[in-house]
């Protein structure tokens, strides 16, 4: 199978069983033996057939007589791959992506299917220098469109951000973004790691958050033993933050509330120079594994990981922890630029749910933390419903804790996740 093809059945996957975007991916790039530009190119008709699905089902619609819901997953999932060739990529030629398409067609629909998909490709090829998106009276329809945000989702981020600054993180989320790795401080340095990685070819630079490096270029794990010997862990840098504003420090009792699959457990860890003890919670067993095995990759042994349901108190726990992290369930809409997906996976009902499993879990988080000592509550999301809102209400039934520094993160702002960080002192 060429790169299309497989990029194709993957599409089809994630459209029929509901696949999550990651998993289609991995799959697909294990297929046969690709190239690193074959895997290049099927990450990016994946990412980015998902991340613009409305746009082009839209010029679709524009240009053929059939209507979406008739089209079989197949002829849809070619149609889609072909006008985003066409309208989003800039180095594919128009007739690779027509010719190509109507391949595919021959193989996986009828001979009408493939003349179909030959005249809407071949007609959207033609009109496409003269294409524009409709401008709309309602701004929230034309960057729904524009950009391909469900409505619900786009009428909230315009509601908190305005129309400037959620178009900004609308393009931004398109783009490219940088990875990020965490140094293991028991084992190197930040220099000791940028001269290791840069015998393996691997080029780095340093960040405002101490032990972050940027990777420059690219970086597969599965080939570099620096990774291997536990001398460093990809993490974001929004997550880094947060695992900062706890601050950990030697001998102290810190609390992980929702751990997996171990990345901040194992950083509070390292801050920690290995001497103390970390709880480690999750409520899947086989992410507790995760934990585990991330732990001794990097030579930490004073994490505790639980399989635990972090709703749930446990009384021996009650006042004793030094610190608190609760990096809690959210809707993750500041991973958009990762996982496209949760564009269509995540629903508006879904934010009632999760707020209400936030309250919890910060409710139990807050009640292991000693006099004197700290609880961060952070996400991964953009929504204020989970962020602010939630820490307002926090705090009007817990007058003991007082609000140290906040934070909301947007993937305008550093070029990474969106996130939010709260850190609270209990009194």
């Amino acid at each position: 199978m060429n790169a299309r093809e497989i990029a194709l059945k993957a599409l089809v996957d994630i459209d029929t069983n509901e696949t999550y975007i990651n998993t289609a991916l991995k799959e697909a790039l294990s297929v046969g033996d690709l190239s690193s530009v074959d895997k290049g190119f099927v990450t990016e008709l994946i990412y980015g057939v998902i991340s613009n699905k409305i746009a082009i089902d839209f010029i679709i619609s524009r240009y053929s007589k059939v209507k979406i819901k008739k089209m079989t997953p197949w002829v849809l999932n070619i149609l889609r791959m072909g006008v985003f060739q066409l309208h989003f990529m800039d180095k594919v030629p128009p007739s690779a992506a027509c010719n190509e398409a109507v391949k595919l067609a021959n193989k996986y629909s009828h001979r009408a299917g493939s003349g179909f998909v030959n005249g809407v490709l071949r007609a959207v090829s033609r009109g496409k220098d003269d294409f524009e998106f409709p401008k709309m009276d309602d701004i929230t329809e034309e960057l729904s469109l524009e950009f391909s945000y469900p409505i619900w989702m786009t009428k909230a981020l315009i509601k908190e951000y305005g129309e400037e600054k959620c178009r900004k993180l609308f393009e931004e989320n398109n783009k490219p973004h940088g990875v990020f790795i965490r140094v293991n401080q028991l084992k190197t340095t930040e220099d000791g790691l940028i001269e290791t990685l840069g015998k393996e070819g691997i080029s780095c630079e340093k960040t405002e958050v101490k032990n972050c490096l940027k990777v420059v270029g690219k970086l597969n794990v599965e080939n570099s033993a620096a990774y291997k010997d536990g001398l460093y862990s990809l993490q974001n840098i929004s997550s880094q933050m947060a695992v900062e504003a706890l601050d950990p420090n030697a001998d102290e009792l810190i609390v992980d509330m929702c751990a997996a699959p171990g990345g901040k457990s194992c950083a509070i860890a390292e801050r920690m120079g290995n001497m103390g003890k970390v709880f480690s919670f999750d409520v899947f067993s086989h992410k507790v594994e995760l934990i585990k095995k991330s732990a001794e990759r990097l030579g930490i042994d004073i994490i505790t990981p639980k399989v635990q349901d972090s709703r749930e108190k446990i009384e021996s726990l009650v006042e004793k922890a030094d610190k608190v992290l609760a990096d809690v369930p959210c809707s993750g809409l500041g991973v958009i630029h990762k996982k496209p997906d949760i564009k269509w996976k995540r629903k508006e009902e879904d934010i009632l749910e999760l707020c209400a499993l936030q309250r919890d879990i910060l409710e139990t988080a807050s009640s292991y933390v000693k006099k004197g000592g700290t609880l961060v509550y952070s996400t991964c999301t953009i929504l204020p419903e989970e962020n602010r809102i939630r820490i307002f209400e926090f705090l009007k039934n817990h007058s003991e804790y007082k609000k140290v520094s906040e934070q909301q993160i947007l993937t305008t702002e550093n070029g990474e996740s969106g996130f939010y960080i709260c850190k609270m002192i209990k009194e």
